[in-house]
């Protein structure tokens, strides 16, 4: 698949920026020699970046989080897709449900009295036996988790229907696991 094609104005911010690397930083070298129009491109974005004085933050690696703060800061502005929800990591409030045990709620659906949430366990956390009243769903996204003698590891699906009773979930090493259940 071809790479898309990016207007003038954008490659020539990207040069500006330092953003062009190898074969594309040659090829719009290579045009700028010629083109009186992008000459001119760079030229008006060269003044509108002069302000950032890159020299005085050279090799400076921004505190960690930032990009994720700022996301965060643009979804409570409320960009967002339409007809869509965004829940960051960064904003994400952990809960805890048993020692070594937290959940997340990434949806409440109460239409159908059903909730999808994230449930992180530490190394050696059990989780208490309990009755469904509703089927539940569980995808293990990395780590180990064990019902009894049933042991589930990363990519494996599970499914307890409504009313059964499983053995308490253990976990060796620790696992985050995505969960469908009634509330």
């Amino acid at each position: 698949m071809s790479e898309p094609v990016k207007p003038d104005e954008v490659l020539s911010a990207e040069y500006v920026l330092g953003l062009l690397r190898g074969k594309a930083w040659q090829k719009f070298s290579a045009r700028l020699e010629t083109d009186d129009r992008l000459r001119a491109s760079v030229a008006f974005w060269q003044e509108a970046l002069s302000g950032i004085d890159r020299a005085d933050h050279a090799g400076e690696a921004p505190p960690s989080g930032l990009f994720d703060s700022i996301l965060a800061r643009i979804d409570d502005e409320g960009l967002q897709l339409p007809g869509t929800h965004t829940r960051r990591a960064v904003a994400a409030h952990w809960r805890e449900i048993a020692p070594g045990v937290t959940s997340r709620v990434l949806h409440v659906d109460r239409a159908n009295n059903r909730q999808s949430l994230l449930i992180r366990m530490a190394p050696g956390a059990v989780y208490h036996s309990h009755t469904h009243d509703a089927d539940e769903e569980a995808f293990i996204v990395e780590g180990d988790l064990s019902f009894g003698e049933l042991h589930l590891g990363p990519g494996d699906y599970h499914i307890a229907a409504a009313a059964t009773r499983h053995p308490p979930g253990r976990t060796a090493g620790g696992c985050v696991v995505h969960v469908v259940t009634s509330l």
